[in-house]
Parts: structure tokens; sequence; C-alpha cells
């Protein structure tokens, strides 16, 4: 035999959910292009600063956490750091580089935003 007390404990625990949303990951990068062995030459800035948290935080008064992964090509940090909101690399061009970023929230909640650098022919 089930109790009922048990039962309506069980279907409140179910039902209640945390409040709150994954903010939003945006990436701007300038240029978006690479030339082809570019050997570190080119800068390109990596920027986050349209991420945000519209649902829970639609006034902007909380800061997010930003997290940036590079992947398929050498790279170097130039200024900033892959931590900040913006972050300044260059790269040696032998592949197109993937860009991620991943915005966190206070809560924890997270999302991740992804580019691809494009290569160019001299």
């Amino acid at each position: 035999m089930v109790r009922p007390l048990l039962v309506l404990t069980f279907l409140l625990a179910a039902c209640e959910q945390e409040p709150g949303h994954a903010p939003v990951a945006r990436i701007s990068a300038t240029p978006r292009a690479v030339l082809e062995n570019d050997g570190f030459q080119t800068q390109v800035t990596l920027d986050g600063s349209a991420s945000a948290d519209p649902v829970d935080d639609p006034e902007d008064t909380t800061q997010l956490q930003y997290h940036w992964a590079i992947e398929n090509d050498e790279f170097r940090v130039i200024g900033g750091s892959l931590d900040a909101q913006e972050v300044e690399l260059t790269f040696f061009g032998a592949r197109p580089a993937t860009v991620r970023l991943t915005v966190t929230d206070v809560d924890g909640r997270s999302s991740t935003a992804r580019i691809q650098l494009q290569l160019t022919v001299r």
C-alpha cells in the first residue's frame, strides 16, 4: 500500500524545477578570415560582449563568466585571456580555426556559441 503523503511529496518534488534560464552566447570576430600560412601575423579580436542573460537578468546587472576554446589551428594570445569577454589572438593559418565561447551566469547555467574562422589564399 502506498501512503498518500509519500505520493504527494514525490509528485511535488518531481514537478518542482529550479527557476532560471541559460544565458545566450554570442561571438563576433574581426576579421573573420586569416591568410593561409599567416605565421601569426594577423591579429584577430574575438568579442563576446553581445552575450547576455535576457530572461534572468534583462537589466544586465550581473557579470557573466566567459571561456574561449580554439580548435584546429595553432594560436597565440596577444591581448586579454581565454577567460575574458574579449581576447586578441594570432593564428598560424594552417587550417580554419573553430572558435567556441561558453558563457555562464551566476546560477551556473551556460550556453556555447561556435564560429569558424576562414582561410584566404594569398
